[in-house]
């Protein structure tokens, strides 16, 4: 992700997926809030996905049985990074 923003669907959903492109302000500090929030809200996300990965042992039927959720995970942890990035940079 660029500091400017920028997600990417999940190829499952959208076969020929693009970047989704986004702009957000840090001006107010309800707009700040919102961000971490958002970043929480994804943290939770991998987190659970990540438990429920370790604790189902699901047995794999094929090589990309298991393909969708690591690429949900892939993504929630690039956009919380970016996130971040994004936070912590001043802008112009």
């Amino acid at each position: 992700m660029t500091r400017h923003g920028s997600f990417y669907p999940l190829r499952r959903d959208v076969a020929s997926a693009e970047p989704v492109m986004f702009a957000y302000v840090l001006d107010s500090p309800a707009q700040r809030e919102a961000l971490q929030e958002e970043m929480l809200d994804r943290i939770a996300a991998i987190q659970g996905l990540s438990e429920t990965v370790a604790l189902a042992q699901l047995e794999a039927p094929d090589a990309r049985s298991h393909g969708a959720i690591l690429d949900a995970l892939a993504i929630l942890s690039r956009d919380v990074r970016g996130l971040m990035e994004a936070s912590f940079h001043q802008g112009p």
